[in-house]
Order: C-alpha cells, then structure tokens, then sequence
C-alpha cells in the first residue's frame, strides 16, 4: 500500500516532511532538499496538479501548520516549476492570500529565488504578483510595512523593488516607493510639494527620527505616541528601560512570552522595577489573552524558560567583560505565568474525537528535558493529558501499569500543577507500546485516537504497535483509529510506518505539538 500524493502534501504542509514524523525545531528559515515535494509531482503526474494549490490555501486558513516557512515553500515550489502552467497560474493567484504578510512575501522572494535556475529572471507572473503586493497596499500601511519589515532572510524592499519596477500615478505611493530605494532626502525633494505625500512623508519622517534617536524618554514617548512596534525599535534602543516599559503594553502577548528572558537578562523583571508593573497587566489581560490564540503548550515553554532563567550564566559577546549571573525570576511574573496557563486552557476547542492518553510515569520522566526546549517530559505529558480532558468529551487518561494500563482520574476542574501531582503518584513500570491498544481491543473501548507519551522508552515487547492497530481496526471496526507516539526526550525515533495515513511519530516538544495532534486527530493530514 503507497500513501496518497495528497497524506503526503498535507504532512509537508503542516510539519514540513511527507512522512509521519514531527520534529519540532527552532524554526528557523531552512532551505529544503530538492526531492521533499514528491507529492506534488504526483499530483502533476495525476492530472490533479492544481489540487496542490487548494490543499496549501486549506492549510494556510485551517492555521494548523507548525511553521508558515513549509506553506510558503510549497507554493513557491509550485509557482516556480515548469511542467504545469495552470499549477503555476494557481500558485501565483493564491499569493495574495498566502503571502499577504511581509514576512511571508519575504519568505516567498527567498523560497522562489532558490527554486529558479541560476541566472534566471523573475517572469511575468512573479514580477506581477510582487507589484500588486506594495501597489494593492493603502500609503501609509505600505509605509509601515517598509519601514517596521526592512529586510528579512537576506533580502530588502529595495532590493525587491530593483527586481520587480512596480509603477503607479498613486503620488503618495510614488513617495514610499522613491523612499525606499533612494531614502527620505530624496522622498522629500521630490515630493515634498505633492499636497498628497504629505502624510506618510510625515510618517517616515517621524520613524527616521525614532530611529536615530539617542534621548531613551524622548523614543519612549515617541513609540507611545505614534504606537510602533518592536521591529520599529533599533538596535541601540533595545537595552532602554524606558523603551521596553513603553513597548510592553503594546506587545502581542505571545511576543511577550518569546522577551521575558531578553527581559530578565537586562534586569528589568526584579523587584518592584516599572516594566514589572507593564508585564503583569499585560500577562493578566484577558481580551489580549483571547485575541493572541496563545496555546497553554507556549505558556508552559515560558514559564519553564523564565523559571529556570536565573539558573543560567549570560556570557557577554566581549570575552574580556565579566560572564554575569542572570537575576533570580520574579514570584510575581511566574503567578502571573501560572494564572495565565490556566486560563490559555478556556481557548481550547474540543475535535469531537474519542481519546485514549497513556503516560510513561517512570522516575526519567522527571529528570531529564525534552528535546528542544527545558520542559520535563512528565509536565509535557500531564498538559496533552488536561488539554484533552478539559476541551473534550470523551477522554480515557492512562498510565503504564503492572501488566495492564492504569486508569488515571484527571478532572476538567484540576489544574496544571494538580494534573501533574496526580500523575506523579502512580507508580512506574517497565512499558509495552502495544499494551494500550491491545487493552482497549480486550475491553471493547472505542477509541479514535490513541496518544502515547513516553521519554525514550520505544519498545514493543510481544507485539509491534502498527500490528496492534490494524488488529484493533478490524476487531472494533474502526477503519480511522490513529495511533500518536510522542518520544520528549530523543531527536529521531521510526515508529510509524510512512504507508499507514493514521500514525504519527512525535520527537521532542515544543509549542505547536498539541496543534499537530490536534490537527492529526480531525483529519486535516
């Protein structure tokens, strides 16, 4: 049995391969061996090729993919091939939806660049796509995007425009345009009469003095006043009290999450310090809670990462300045990272699927770290466990017990902490991949989706977990039963069989994991 072309894209889509395994990363902007969208050759080969197109869009509006690099990369693959021109029509069409963010557009140039033939030009349906992107823009967002998003993975505006020609009679346009490639002085001398320019003449006139602002109150008060953002924020202003108790407020909260450890190392998070102050209101706020879509796993990480801050040694890029003991963490700041992990647990949206959760509650589950990040595998395994519990209906939580799997009676009242107690207190034994399922086919318990949480404990004594399932399908009768193996401990592992469309192997932890799950549990891959 081969996996469908569309399993394949779909996995790409959301996790960046077209085999079951995730392997949460940093995230940063990789390139892509040349043969990773097998999928789509296929669908080309199938005369489905642009299927491929609507399969990214789904994506892309479901929100389930980890990174948007693997989305982006998918449709500049598609946009830059050459066997399928209604494949590379769709794919250009679907820019404006897919890259309608700066950094997706950069991510776009960048993807596309790589994809071409060395020497190569941009074409006409690149050239077009990019000057709808900057022209289709009202003056003054084009003028904050120019000036909030310079440059992003080796590429600048000015160096897209050079490419691209964009022409308009918009005059205002015309000025970001000229500023962008030639600077203000030049933006100004030419329109600096043209009535129409003057408010983003004005706008970028007031970002080049924030920029080169040297007075920290005077950039405070400019940022509060004309509500930049941290990409605004130069380089030299970023160590500014001043700056950062002005800057806090206006931070998305998941921004936020990703600077309390800047914070603490700038020692701006002891005692009674006024950013302090900023931080737990912005921590605290419900409505900037509900707006962000903040995930209890992106809580968790941060909080670990903020308590474990003062543990660690900030080495300063001059060797020859002193290596400084990082502050201990503020008590208030990890209340208000507990109090937020609890109410992050309101935002969950139930998949409507039967679950069953078994954890590894062996002594190693607490003493080492997940790969990729500093939460135990043990807290790791105890928020998958509540995040099932409190936003499904149908949820069986179990640990490996003597023989057979243990019940283990986690409430949608209990919280983190107690969730975490609870399972601390059952006691450890050796662990069989297989037992849970052939448990459930003994005791006749539908399950839709069976998630094992383990550190690195792989095995399957008698019977092969891939043997287990499809045994269980049959018996039970249900074709679609899935089966999750999350590994926190260990880079790589090879439990799922690449064939079968209803196994994931999980490798490590980081904040997107429960969405993966989740993702793979409603079917979207």
């Amino acid at each position: 049995m081969t996996t469908a072309p569309e399993i394949k894209l779909k996995r790409f889509l959301h996790f960046g391969r077209e085999t079951p395994f995730y392997q949460p990363v940093d995230h940063l902007v990789k390139s892509f061996p040349q043969n990773c969208l097998t999928s789509v050759e296929e669908l080309i080969a199938d005369e489905k090729a642009t299927d491929a197109v609507i399969h990214i869009v789904k994506a892309f509006s479901d929100g389930y993919s980890a990174h948007p690099q693997y989305l982006v990369y998918a449709l500049a693959w598609c946009a830059r091939q050459k066997t399928s021109l209604p494949l590379r029509e769709a794919a250009y069409n679907a820019f404006k939806t897919i890259c309608k963010s700066p950094q997706n557009m950069f991510l776009f140039i960048k993807f596309a660049k790589e994809l071409s033939a060395p020497n190569s030009g941009w074409g006409h349906g690149w050239r077009r796509v990019v000057n709808d992107w900057y022209l289709n823009q009202e003056p003054l967002q084009l003028a904050e995007c120019a000036t909030r998003y310079r440059s992003m993975y080796l590429w600048s505006h000015k160096d897209i425009l050079k490419l691209a020609h964009p022409a308009t009679e918009d005059v205002a346009k015309q000025a970001v345009l000229k500023y962008i490639v030639f600077g203000l002085k030049e933006a100004q001398q030419e329109f600096g009469d043209k009535a129409a320019a003057q408010p983003v003449l004005q706008y970028l006139q007031t970002v080049e003095e924030f920029k080169h602002c040297k007075n920290e109150e005077q950039a405070a008060r400019m940022l509060e006043q004309h509500h930049f953002s941290l990409e605004h924020v130069p380089q030299h202003l970023l160590k500014s009290k001043e700056v950062w108790t002005a800057l806090v407020p206006c931070l998305p909260l998941d921004v936020l999450l990703k600077n309390l450890k800047r914070l603490a190392r700038l020692r701006f998070l002891r005692g009674n310090h006024v950013v302090v102050a900023r931080v737990l209101d912005a921590l605290e706020n419900q409505t900037a809670l509900e707006e962000s879509n903040v995930h209890p796993a992106q809580v968790l990480i941060a909080l670990r990462n903020y308590e474990l801050s003062g543990k660690l040694k900030y080495t300063p890029p001059d060797p020859s300045k002193e290596v400084k003991q990082l502050p201990q963490p503020n008590p208030k700041v990890i209340e208000a990272l507990n109090t937020l992990l609890e109410s992050s647990f309101k935002l969950l949206v139930s998949t409507g699927m039967r679950y069953m959760i078994v954890v590894d509650t062996r002594p190693q589950m607490l003493t080492s770290r997940c790969w990729q990040c500093q939460v135990q595998p043990l807290q790791a395994a105890a928020l998958l466990s509540l995040c099932l519990v409190k936003a499904e209906r149908d949820v069986m939580v179990m640990a490996f017990g003597f023989g057979t799997p243990a019940p283990v009676a986690l409430e949608k009242s209990m919280s983190f902490k107690q969730a975490q107690d609870k399972l601390k207190e059952v006691p450890s034994t050796t662990m069989d991949l297989a037992a849970p399922i052939e448990w459930a086919e003994k005791t006749k318990k539908s399950v839709d989706v069976f998630i094992i949480v383990t550190d690195n404990h792989l095995r399957g004594i008698k019977v092969k977990p891939i043997d287990a399932l499809k045994q269980y399908r049959t018996s039970l009768n249900i074709p679609n039963a899935k089966l999750v193996v999350c590994a926190l401990s260990v880079p790589e592992f090879f439990v799922a069989s690449p064939e079968d469309p209803g196994m994931l192997d999980v490798a490590g932890f980081d904040g997107q994991v429960p969405r993966i799950i989740e993702a793979f549990s409603r079917g979207a891959f």
